[in-house]
C-alpha cells in the first residue's frame, strides 16, 4: 500500500502539455509562413530562430529546479523594474509607445519580459503570507502597491494592453491563493476604474473605445482594422480558402503578422482551423491548470496556475479583440504571432511549467539554495543586521 501510495504522488513531466505546444509551435510557423511569405524581411527565417532558441530555453527551465527562481526573485523584480524605468525614458518607440530597449545590439521589450517575472514575483509573495492574506494590511494593501509599481511603468510606455494582462493575471493569482473575495472586487473596481481613466486620457485608446460603443448600435462605425479582421474571418467560411490564398493580408489587414494573425487564420483555414486554435489553447489550460491543482508546493502551484493564465490570458483576448468582442487592443497571439521577445517569454513560461509538472526537487537541491541564499543576504547586509542574525 505504501508503494502504491509513494508512485501515486509521485509527479513526472507532462508529456500532454508538451505535445500540445509541438502542435501549437508547428500551427503557429505554418500560419505566421503564409501570412509573410510575399513581403521582405525574413519575418519567418527570424522567427524560425527565436523558436529554436525557445525550445533551447524550455529545455533548460524544465530541466533546472523550479525553487531556485523563489530564491532568486527578488533581485530578478529590481532588474525588471530598472529595465521598466530605462524603457519609459529612453526605450524605442514602436507603433507610437516606448516598448523596448536596446541590450548587447538586440531589441528587448521589457512589459513583456515583466509578465513573467510578475508572476514568479507575486507567488512567492503570496506563499510568504499564508492565513495573514485575508487581513487587509498584510494582504490587499502591500499587493496593490506592488501591482501597482509594475503595471504603472508599463502603462507610461504607454502600453495599456500589457498592463491590464499583467494586472488580470495577478488579480487572479491572488484569488487563486485564498484571498478574499471583498478585497478582489474592490481591487477589481480599482483597477478598471484606473484602466478606464488613463485610456480616455489617451486620445488612441480613447478613439477605439468610441467606436467599439458605436459599433455596437451601428457596424458601419467600428475600426477599420477589426473591419478588415472580421472580414478575413467571414470570408474564409468552414473551410478557408487555403494556406497561402488568402487576399486581406495582402495590404488590407494592418500588421497581418503580428496583432491580425488570427484573421489571417480564419480566411485561409476557415472556421474549423479557427477551432482547431481554440480547443488546443483550451487543451493547454486544462493541463496547466492541472498542474496548478495537483502541485502540493504552495509556490510550485502559484507559478503554474500565473504561467497558465498569463498565456492563455493573452490567448483569448487576442481572439476576442479581433472578433470584436472587446475594445481594439494591440496584443498578440501566443506562438502564432511574430516576435523574438514574445516568443521567448512565452517558451520561458512553458518550460517553468514542465518543471514543475515533474515535481518538487528532492534531496540536497533545498539546502544547498537555502545556503546560497543565506550567504548572498549576509554579503549584502550590514555588520548590525549580520550580529542580529548570529544572537538569533
Amino acid at each position: 500500500m505504501a508503494g502504491k501510495k509513494k508512485r501515486k504522488n509521485k509527479m513526472s513531466l507532462d508529456w500532454l502539455l508538451l505535445v500540445t505546444l509541438l502542435a501549437l509551435l508547428a500551427y503557429g510557423l505554418l500560419i505566421l509562413y503564409s501570412a509573410t511569405f510575399y513581403v521582405e524581411g525574413g519575418f519567418w527565417t527570424r522567427q524560425l530562430k527565436w523558436v529554436g532558441l525557445g525550445i533551447g530555453v524550455l529545455v533548460l527551465m524544465a530541466t533546472i529546479p523550479y525553487t531556485i527562481w523563489q530564491k532568486l526573485v527578488l533581485p530578478m523584480m529590481l532588474a525588471t523594474l530598472l529595465m521598466l524605468i530605462i524603457t519609459v525614458f529612453f526605450g524605442k518607440q514602436i507603433l507610437g509607445a516606448q516598448r523596448s530597449i536596446v541590450v548587447f545590439g538586440i531589441s528587448i521589450q521589457p512589459g513583456v519580459l515583466a509578465r513573467l517575472v510578475a508572476v514568479i514575483y507575486i507567488a512567492a509573495w503570496l506563499t510568504s503570507k499564508g492565513e495573514q492574506l485575508h487581513q487587509m494590511r498584510y494582504g490587499l494593501a502591500p499587493f496593490a502597491v506592488i501591482m501597482g509599481i509594475v503595471t504603472g511603468l508599463v502603462a507610461l510606455q504607454p502600453d495599456l494592453c500589457t498592463a491590464l494582462l499583467l494586472a488580470a493575471t495577478g488579480l487572479v493569482m491572488f484569488f487563486f491563493a485564498g484571498g478574499d473575495p471583498i478585497q478582489i472586487f474592490l481591487s477589481v473596481t480599482i483597477a478598471a476604474s484606473t484602466f478606464g481613466l488613463m485610456a480616455w486620457r489617451l486620445e488612441h485608446a480613447r478613439d477605439r473605445m468610441i467606436n467599439y460603443a458605436m459599433a455596437w448600435k451601428d457596424p458601419t462605425q467600428m475600426s477599420y482594422h477589426v473591419y478588415r479582421a472580421i472580414m478575413a474571418i467571414s470570408s474564409g467560411g468552414l473551410l478557408g480558402v487555403g494556406i497561402g490564398n488568402g487576399r486581406l493580408k495582402a495590404g488590407y489587414l494592418p500588421i497581418p503578422h503580428t496583432d491580425s494573425i488570427f484573421a489571417v487564420l480564419g480566411e485561409e483555414v476557415g472556421l474549423i482551423g479557427a477551432l482547431l486554435v481554440i480547443v488546443l489553447f483550451g487543451f493547454f489550460a486544462y493541463r496547466g491548470y492541472r498542474i496548478a491543482l495537483e502541485t502540493p508546493d504552495p509556490f510550485g502551484s502559484l507559478v503554474a496556475f500565473g504561467v497558465t493564465t498569463m498565456i492563455v490570458g493573452e490567448a483569448l483576448l487576442n481572439i476576442m479583440v479581433i472578433v470584436g468582442l472587446v475594445p481594439f487592443t494591440g496584443t498578440a497571439l501566443p506562438f502564432f504571432s511574430y516576435g523574438g521577445s514574445e516568443m521567448l517569454v512565452t517558451m520561458t513560461g512553458v518550460g517553468l511549467l514542465l518543471g514543475i509538472s515533474r515535481g518538487k526537487p528532492k534531496g540536497d537541491w533545498d539546502a544547498i539554495l537555502d545556503r546560497w541564499w543565506r550567504d548572498w543576504w549576509s554579503r549584502i547586509s550590514s555588520p548590525r543586521r549580520r550580529t542580529s542574525y548570529a544572537g538569533r
